[in-house]
């Protein structure tokens, strides 16, 4: 301990790289930012500080300094006693939780591929290291270490932007005893991206797990399973991308099998998880062919194998997939029709199953972490937000509308948190004050969530919804004449002849409801916030693209912070907690 206490970083020769708190920068101009960030990145420092906010710049690579001594050295210290780092705003978190008896949460942002999973396992890591306890306690840190390599096999995938790329959010609750021990914990889940089960754009591929399996199943599960080759598949076939550079699919089953066993998941239920997983796959083969107007299964041995995985009989599966039953009301009398479908209903009756099978089975294993580690009542928790990345692909849809939504209002926190209460707080205490101006980007949020006059985006495609259940035909372009006429003239909506385009904070995107619950949470809990910035899209070390890094900086609002934090007062803290601290 007692070198610990003398260490003091700037009197051990560490390189002076640009500055470590842009506060400090002489000129607070985005170019400034910019060449700060890139200055101090190529020099291996991905961490700088805007006040309390830390930047964190995806490296690419394994960086060293993530051992056991940089734990030691953090623990208990101030801010400014060591470089900038992912776990002085942890540990920070974890003192003031037990200093003021608040709970706590870091809002990790930036967009798909900066780094905001790896910084979520650095935060839970170093909370394992620090906290102490006994062998409960040891359990509890067990399963919330090993529930990371379960759900990202289950809901992580390779995308064009970033090869293990979370497509689902998570909300990871770390329960603490009043001495500061985890001893329980919870993950809410938030919009898995369903529709990566049935397809994938080109050079992206399915969840981890389908690769997982064909490449780790032995012998007896290649059997049971009817594992094949994945372009046997058309659920895996239709990117042409099988394989992940530095990815070890086979190494990575036994990890996520050994996951589903420490959390206490028995041996049968891991088969049957597996046999789900197998039986989509087989699902996804089953073809349809149109006779007098109607689909038919073209080939009916393509049903016995799914029939047996999922556990149903085979001609009932038929009958599902080329079906449906509609409840008819008359006169107070309801009655059943059994509708035939045509093959491109079939079609997406068929992938429905699939997306719904593969959803359940995905909030199956969430509730079987939640329940490995639930405490019968709350004491204190941290909580880390990583939800996926604001991303604008060649073909966006109903789910991207939603992530990127979610990051819109995370933005908005962000925002109302760092830019507009401190400025309100100082103007409230008489202090003298010139106002900085920022985007507020409440105005695309209500664009979209806006119940009545006008109505948002969602309440118009409730509405949609409502009206054109019995049709395939025709609801998108009811849509688009709905919403032209609810928000057409909008400053933040342009519509085109195949969709809709929203101006986000982060970029113009073209194309639920859990948004305002996960929100009405973080705002219970003192807030910290990470800011992952993605440097380049080749994905390779020191290899900085201006352009890109300077949108980033741009509508993160990094200056409008800056400047904030350098005018208003670098120590504020409510007159009851001065006191009590």
């Amino acid at each position: 301990m007692g070198s610990k206490e003398r260490y003091h970083w700037q009197s051990h020769n560490v390189k002076q790289s640009g500055v470590d708190d842009m506060v400090l920068l002489s000129k607070i101009t985005e170019e400034a930012i910019v060449e700060n960030l890139k200055k101090r990145y190529l020099d291996d420092y991905i961490f700088t500080y805007i006040g309390t906010v830390l930047i964190s710049v995806n490296p690419f690579k394994q960086m060293p300094y993530f051992t056991d001594r940089e734990v030691e050295i953090y623990q208990g210290a101030a801010q400014y006693e060591n470089p900038p780092h992912i776990y002085a705003l942890t540990d920070s978190m974890y003192r003031n939780m037990l200093i003021d008896a608040e709970n706590q949460c870091v809002i990790i942002s930036g967009e798909s591929g900066a780094g905001k999973t790896v910084a979520a396992k650095y935060i839970m890591g170093y909370i394992s290291k620090v906290s102490g306890g006994g062998a409960k306690v040891q359990h509890v840190k067990d399963i919330i270490l090993q529930s990371n390599p379960l759900l990202e096999a289950f809901g992580n995938a390779k995308t064009v932007r970033n090869n293990n790329s979370s497509r689902f959010g998570k909300y990871v609750e770390i329960q603490f005893s009043r001495g500061g021990e985890p001893d329980g914990g919870k993950i809410s889940n938030f919009l898995l991206e369903k529709s990566r089960v049935v397809s994938q754009n080109e050079n992206e591929r399915n969840f981890h797990i389908y690769y997982q399996l064909l490449e780790g199943a032995s012998p007896e599960q290649i059997d049971n399973l009817g594992i094949a080759d994945p372009t046997y598949y058309f659920y895996l076939n239709q990117s042409g991308t099988y394989k992940v550079d530095g990815t070890d699919d086979k190494k990575e089953f036994k990890e996520t099998m050994n996951a589903m066993q420490v959390i206490g998941i028995s041996a049968n239920v891991q088969m049957m998880v597996l046999q789900i997983v197998a039986g989509i796959l087989h699902l996804g083969n089953i073809n349809f062919v149109e006779v007098g107007n109607y689909a038919e299964v073209e080939n009916e041995a393509h049903l016995a194998f799914p029939a047996f995985l999922i556990g149903i009989d085979q001609m009932k599966l038929r009958e599902k997939v080329t079906s449906r039953k509609m409840d008819s009301k008359w006169g107070g009398k309801t009655e059943s029709i059994n509708m035939t479908l045509n093959v491109q209903q079939a079609g997406y009756t068929r992938d429905a199953l699939a997306k719904a099978l593969y959803a359940r089975v995905f909030d199956y294993l969430v509730d079987a972490v939640n329940k490995a580690m639930q405490k019968p009542h709350e004491e204190y928790s941290v909580g880390v937000l990583d939800i996926y990345g604001f991303e604008i692909f060649r073909k966006n849809g109903f789910e991207q509308f939603c992530i990127n939504f979610v990051n819109e209002k995370l933005q908005q926190i962000f925002i109302q948190l760092t830019l507009k209460a401190e400025q309100e707080e100082y103007v409230q205490e008489g202090i003298k004050w010139t106002a900085i101006e920022y985007f507020n980007n409440k105005v695309v949020c209500d664009l979209i969530e806006n119940k009545v006059n006008p109505p948002g985006i969602m309440s118009v495609l409730d509405d949609v919804c409502a009206t054109m259940h019995a049709t395939g035909e025709g609801a998108d372009s009811t849509l688009l004449q709905k919403l032209q006429a609810a928000v057409g003239c909008h400053d933040h909506f342009n519509s085109w002849n195949q969709g809709f385009i929203i101006h986000h904070y982060a970029g113009k995107v073209s194309y639920d409801k859990q948004a305002n619950d996960l929100v009405s949470r973080l705002m219970k809990c003192t807030p910290h916030y990470i800011r992952c910035i993605k440097p380049n899209e080749t994905k390779r070390p020191k290899d900085w693209e201006e352009s890109r890094a300077k949108h980033q900086v741009e509508y993160l609002g990094l200056k409008e912070n800056i400047r904030v934090r350098r005018a208003g007062f670098a120590y504020r803290r409510a007159f009851p907690k001065f006191i009590q601290r």
